[in-house]
């Protein structure tokens, strides 16, 4: 008995100390947004907890059961964030109805929303009792996505960890001041924009124009809001870029392949397609619904998170088209049922969308072309009918129809018949099936996974208590330095003189000449 005890004790004590090396605490701090902000995020932080970290999530108080139903392996801390995260919700859901606002409008749109992140994240922050938590916690390092509302990066200093950042990109451009990356308006199109690295004359002056000019508007935003939080909780000597400039790595959902080669730094990273992954069964209706569809084969239909009802308008349009078709439809829709509605269409108000697009039924992807969505596209192969709403949309838009991957259409303005004609060509045109083929294949033909490569790198900061060998110098030098005009100054300041002595020198040399010239005259 005294033996098997002894044994049983042992294995116990190597089972915990085989789960005990390499476990380390991870906080993950994600936007007041849900939907496509949240997805990366807590998948991530699912991979490490698979692979034996503890994760820890903070989440407001109205959400977090809904959180730990979701995602039972993490950890959820909660604080009452007075209403400010269902603002941003109610906020960013209005993003289907922008498409055809003034900019004056979007911009008003844009701005009550990050103060919404603001007051969300000022609420986080001020919960002294979560804060003792989580620094009694010891957290490794911080994960968050700094977009527009730098929440995470603020908490990550604050706690005097290694901070992670996960994101698409930053129109406003704080990231590339915070890494000190290059880029050159010449061939890197801005992300907002609908332009390819292949610009003509008066799209480089387009791009040039936007490049410098929208980065200062969002800057001013983001700044005003972060700035009030950066000094309230770090100290009047912190800044927003100083802060940002701490962050270890830069983990981007990017890909070369949809968003084109730019300069990178040692620790910029691409991990486009992080949640893209080989297609899981489907529950039993909805694999009969694929079934059904033949040799027709099915077309998804999904506008993202933030836009899952339209305007009735425009669902009327597109479920006349939809009805035209041979496919059967599965469209990811909650609003009123449209009165055209065919009888080949199915509307769910969620959908598994990687695993439709991964089925061998589904033959097309009509999509808003939200980053997520296309990634899964690309990574199962399915051409794209893409239909961008705002934000980077448009950006997305332009680099699938220059690869060959789909087309594009307005969703404010195409009709039932451009978008049925859109769909049947994408579905008869034999070369859009092929070129997604090929990219599907260039696509996955890495050493690492995306997943595994945003994981390698977190456990890399982990590891080695943050990673400042990466960042870049360009960050601390002052803006005169970093664009060499005190070099300039010098260099023409010596030029200058050399010219100047020079010109003395000859200008002396004349008048002697001169001078010895005509006293030879007076003397003959």
């Amino acid at each position: 008995m005294e033996i098997r005890s002894r044994y049983v004790l042992l294995c116990v004590i190597i089972i915990l100390t085989v789960h005990g090396i390499g476990t380390e605490k991870v906080l993950v701090v994600p936007l007041a947004v849900a939907g496509s902000h949240w997805f990366p995020l807590a998948s991530v932080g699912q991979a490490l907890a698979g692979r034996g970290h503890d994760v820890t999530v903070v989440v407001s108080q109205d959400i977090v059961d809904k959180r730990r139903t979701e995602r039972p392996e993490l950890r959820f801390e909660s604080f009452f964030d007075q209403g400010s995260r269902s603002r941003v919700e109610a906020n960013t859901a209005q993003i289907g109805d922008l498409s055809n606002k003034s900019v004056f409008h979007m911009f008003q749109h844009l701005q009550e929303g990050m103060n919404f992140m603001a007051e969300h994240c000022d609420l986080l922050l001020a919960d002294a009792d979560l804060m003792g938590r989580l620094k009694q916690a010891r957290f490794q390092v911080v994960v968050s996505e700094p977009f527009f509302c730098s929440c995470g990066a603020i908490v990550a200093v604050y706690l005097g960890v290694p901070h992670v950042a996960l994101l698409r990109g930053d129109p406003s451009g704080l990231d590339a001041l915070a890494t000190g990356v290059p880029r050159p308006p010449s061939y890197v199109p801005f992300l907002m924009s609908s332009f390819t690295d292949r610009m003509t004359f008066s799209q480089r002056v387009q791009n040039l124009v936007v490049s410098c000019t929208s980065p200062v508007m969002f800057q001013w935003l983001a700044g005003r809001i972060n700035n009030d939080l950066v000094n309230k909780y770090l100290g009047e000597e912190e800044t927003l870029l100083g802060v940002l400039a701490k962050t270890d790595v830069w983990l981007y959902q990017t890909d070369v392949l949809l968003d084109l080669p730019s300069p990178r730094m040692p620790n910029m990273v691409d991990v486009g397609g992080i949640n893209s992954h080989e297609a899981r069964p489907l529950s039993e209706d909805l694999e009969l619904f694929m079934q059904s569809s033949g040799g027709a084969g099915v077309v998804v239909v999904s506008f993202g998170s933030h836009a899952k009802t339209i305007n009735p308008e425009r669902a009327e349009v597109m479920a006349a088209a939809f009805a035209q078709l041979r496919q059967k439809v599965v469209w990811r829709y909650t609003g009123e049922k449209p009165a055209g509605l065919g009888n080949n269409t199915k509307l769910m108000s969620w959908l598994p969308q990687n695993d439709l697009l991964g089925h061998p039924k589904t033959k097309a992807f009509v999509t808003h072309t939200g980053s997520n969505g296309m990634f899964e596209a690309l990574y199962h192969g399915v051409p794209m009918v893409c239909t961008p709403l705002a934000a980077e949309q448009p950006g997305n838009a332009a680099r699938v129809v220059s690869r060959g991957l789909g087309v594009r259409l307005d969703f404010s303005t195409f009709t039932t018949e451009t978008l049925y004609q859109a769909i049947v060509q994408i579905l008869t045109d034999k070369s859009y099936r092929e070129t997604a083929a090929r990219l599907s294949r260039l696509h996955r033909d890495q050493p690492q996974s995306p997943m595994e490569r945003a994981v390698w790198w977190i456990e890399h900061v982990i590891k080695h208590g943050g990673l400042p060998h990466l960042r870049a110098r360009a960050v601390e030098l002052p803006w005169y330095q970093y664009y060499l005009l005190d070099v300039a100054a010098f260099l023409l300041a010596v030029c200058s003189a050399v010219l100047v002595l020079i010109w003395c020198s000859c200008s002396l040399v004349c008048r002697k000449i001169c001078l010895k010239s005509s006293g030879k005259l007076k003397s003959q």
